[in-house]
């Protein structure tokens, strides 16, 4: 398996297993949401990964010889509550991604009321890539 296909992979995997929760939109939400992310890790690795940050529980995997966990995080507000706190949104450099308190309890979603909606992830990896100088990719290379 390529890095394209762990990324796409662990991207897709954060919300399988509930296909009795799937209304005709969770697939296709899936599969947007992998897409934006596999858009963005594209463009990002172009870039050189600027700002990405080193996963402070992943020293005991670097300790057993193991890949360390890299992320890039963001926070999302809700334009219709401004004056409310934002959530984190969490992108890993493997393709995992969703909110960063729900991912502290595990690597995917405990329910499906814990995905991030595509339009919330978007908006998002749009504010990292604005934040490191980072456009998306122009020819829909990973979409």
């Amino acid at each position: 398996m390529g890095e394209d296909d762990r990324r796409e992979h662990a991207a897709m995997s954060d919300t399988a297993g509930w296909p009795e929760h799937d209304d005709g939109h969770f697939q296709a939400e899936r599969e947007e949401r992998a897409a934006l992310v596999k858009r963005f890790l594209v463009a990002m690795d172009e870039a050189g990964n600027p700002g990405v940050e080193r996963d402070f529980g992943s020293t005991v995997r670097e300790l057993t010889g193991q890949e360390a966990d890299h992320y890039w995080e963001a926070e999302v507000r809700s334009p219709d509550a401004a004056d409310e706190p934002g959530r984190a949104v969490r992108v890993y450099t493997d393709g995992r991604h969703g909110w960063s308190d729900a991912m502290t309890y595990a690597d995917r979603p405990r329910a499906p009321e814990d995905e991030i909606s595509p339009r919330q992830l978007e908006a998002a990896l749009d504010a990292l890539l604005k934040e490191h100088g980072v456009s998306w990719p122009k020819d829909g290379s990973g979409g």
